[in-house]
């Protein structure tokens, strides 16, 4: 049953789960960003480019009899217009009533603007199009990095899970071993029941611990498969080589030139850089409303009042057109001076930005560098306490078989073994973590990264 149960579980790496990781939620949506990006750069590039309109329609009309004022001559009895003694005709208004009419309206045509010059507008627009994409860029690398760290973090959780069920399941061996040597030699009269008794209980009790350890297996494969937006299942983390017993671990890299590459490579930096650069593209927007709009356009019309000779006759009806177009806003009520000013403020804020993360940076560095080489210390105090709380063992063990000292000294001895297996996986595990974090804070991979 247990090997039925091993062969059903999924292996899953280290490299699995940082690939997967840079397509989860978070990542999604950070890349969906960048996307919205391109699209408004495309957009921004459209205002430099010719706008074509191609427009054709057909009506006919219908009025009914009307009644309509009009400037009519003053008619003599004769029919003919009047004049007055200077010689202008002499004009009155007179209702007169016409009789239906219909007519028809047939016209097509194209029209062709461009753009020529806007203050500086278009170009900025582009510019800063550009740079918003690559901040975006730089927020969506940002991201992936702090999704493979939770990824990378949950997955060492399992591997110190699965690990710790190993160490405890050790302890359950050594528990059995030491109920056969209690009650070998409670057998042969050189023993106690008691020790055989207290060998039963410290047993169960590692049975118990190593039951509840596999309910903490189970979390932690649900707490790394959320994380992926993987559905729930069975898995089992590949131990990365880097856990190996026989791997020393590497030491932490100098800070100086951690601090140096950070700044170099950290993409939240490069985004901050690039947000400057949107910020100090709109003062140059806003500052292009005081020139004016030159553009030109041109465009062909025909136009009929019916199908005769719309459709029959192309050699009528035709009209061509060009002309230039300035538009200049004089005064628009201070608004262009407000919005340059709103947009300095808004360099102003992203600086500070840029200045306080740079601040923040150093500290991080320093912080995660700090944790690194504590938990390498502690890792190596840790493995050194396992050997000897091992070879301790081995000495009680010893005397227990000799009748020199009693369960309870082998029972002291197991525990210790136990929780300095335990304290030294720990460490191992925290090592690893720390690196990943120190890592993510570079923005680049280090040295002993698995």
């Amino acid at each position: 049953m247990m090997l039925l149960l091993v062969l059903a579980l999924t292996p899953i790496s280290l490299e699995e789960v940082r690939a997967a990781s840079r397509q989860n939620l978070q990542a999604i949506q950070s890349s969906l960003q960048v996307e919205t990006a391109g699209v408004n750069r495309v957009t921004a590039r459209s205002a430099i480019l010719p706008r074509v309109d191609v427009n054709a329609g057909a009506q006919l009309s219908y009025f009914g009899p009307q009644r309509r004022i009009n400037t009519v001559c003053q008619q003599d009895s004769s029919g003919q217009c009047q004049s007055d003694s200077s010689g202008q005709i002499i004009y009155v208004q007179k209702a007169v009533d016409t009789p239906p009419v219909s007519y028809g309206n047939f016209n097509a045509g194209v029209t062709v603007s461009q753009l020529l010059y806007d203050g500086g507008k278009w170009w900025n627009q582009m510019a800063q199009a550009t740079s918003q994409e690559d901040a975006a860029k730089g927020q969506y690398a940002e991201q992936k990095l702090a999704s493979e760290l939770e990824a990378v973090r949950r997955f060492y959780e399992l591997v110190r899970a699965q690990l710790t069920l190993k160490v405890l399941n050790s302890s359950i061996e050594r528990s059995k071993d030491q109920l056969m040597r209690a009650t070998s030699l409670y057998e042969a009269g050189r023993g106690q029941r008691r020790d055989v008794l207290d060998a039963e209980v410290n047993l169960g009790n590692d049975e118990i611990l190593a039951m509840r350890q596999e309910q903490s297996i189970a979390a932690a494969q649900v707490d790394l498969l959320e994380w992926l937006g993987r559905p729930s299942e069975e898995i089992e983390a590949i131990v990365p080589k880097a856990m190996s017993p026989a791997v020393v671990p590497v030491a932490a890299p100098d800070g100086s030139k951690l601090l140096e590459l950070a700044r170099q490579q950290r993409p939240l930096i490069q985004s901050l850089e690039a947000q400057v650069r949107v910020q100090e593209l709109s003062v140059d927007i806003a500052r292009s409303t005081y020139f004016p709009t030159v553009g030109v356009q041109g465009g062909y019309t025909r136009n009929a009042p019916s199908a005769d000779p719309f459709f029959t006759d192309p050699t009528k009806q035709n009209g061509l057109f060009i002309g230039l177009n300035i538009n200049w806003n004089v005064f628009a009520g201070l608004s262009t001076v407000a919005a340059m000013d709103a947009a300095k403020i808004q360099v102003r804020q992203v600086v500070a930005q840029q200045k306080q993360a740079l601040a923040e940076l150093d500290g991080e560095i320093r912080r995660t560098l700090r944790v690194l080489e504590t938990q390498l210390r502690i890792s190596g105090v840790a493995e050194k306490n396992r050997s000897l709380s091992e070879k301790q063992l081995a000495v009680e063990v010893e005397r227990f078989t000799a009748g020199a000292s009693s369960n309870i000294d082998v029972r002291n001895a197991q525990v210790k073994v136990t929780q300095s297996q335990l304290t030294q996986l720990q460490g191992r595990v925290d090592v690893e973590i720390a690196r990943a974090a120190l890592s993510r804070v570079s923005g680049a991979p280090l040295e002993g990264s698995p």
